[in-house]
């Protein structure tokens, strides 16, 4: 329970059933009560926020460097994968605009574009396009 002090509300949704029991699962192995569940994912989600924007910039300030240097290196190929499952673990999780808006925050703070994530083929070539690029 949050102290007294802490100002609180009550949540109330529908959710469907078959969902509601995958979920009571996976807080049964957590060892929390549904509500328990609930207020430790949704605290997990605004510290994760944070900490993947955190994540996020030192990618985008690193990546400029190694492209420098190493253009095709294999760390540079490591970094754009981490960055690209970075991206749509955000998408999954907290969705598309909030992915979106950390990414803008991302480029304001940093004054850098976010790199591509696009991977290097076995020819040598890229052949897709990234929309969050720039």
């Amino acid at each position: 329970m949050p102290p007294k002090s802490e100002a609180v509300e009550v949540v109330s949704f529908r959710v469907p059933r078959d969902v509601l029991d995958k979920f009571d699962r996976i807080a049964e192995m957590e060892r929390l009560s549904r509500a328990g569940m609930i207020r430790v994912m949704m605290e997990n989600c605004v510290n994760a926020a944070e900490v993947v924007t955190r994540n996020l910039e030192c990618q985008v300030r690193i990546m400029p460097d190694l492209a420098a240097r190493y253009p095709d290196g294999p760390r540079l190929e490591y970094e754009r994968g981490h960055l690209h499952a970075t991206k749509t673990l955000l998408s999954i999780f907290l969705g598309k605009r909030t992915k979106d808006r950390i990414l803008q925050t991302v480029r304001e703070k940093t004054g850098l574009p976010i790199p591509h994530t696009v991977p290097l083929d076995p020819d040598g070539n890229r052949y897709h396009w990234d929309s969050d690029a720039g």
